[in-house]
């Protein structure tokens, strides 16, 4: 498996969290963060619209638009 690595900046007290777990089980930290990243369900991947079609058009209101309509400004 071809692999490329990447940067990240993590608060100090989840970086010790992840050095005492990787201590504890004898993984690396990249280890640790490979297989979390893995572990996200692919409905928490999707977009919130892919997540909500079916609450599209279930608000009820007037066909009118929100805003009001522009009036021309007059010089005095």
């Amino acid at each position: 498996m071809n692999m490329k690595g990447i940067t990240i900046k993590l608060p100090e007290t989840t970086l010790r969290q992840l050095r005492l777990q990787a201590r504890q089980t004898g993984r690396s930290i990249a280890a640790l963060v490979r297989d979390r990243l893995e572990a996200i369900p692919d409905h928490a991947r999707e977009s919130v619209f892919a997540l909500t079609p079916d609450l599209a058009g279930c608000l009820e209101g007037g066909s009118r638009p929100a805003t009001n309509a522009r009036r021309k400004f007059r010089r005095s």
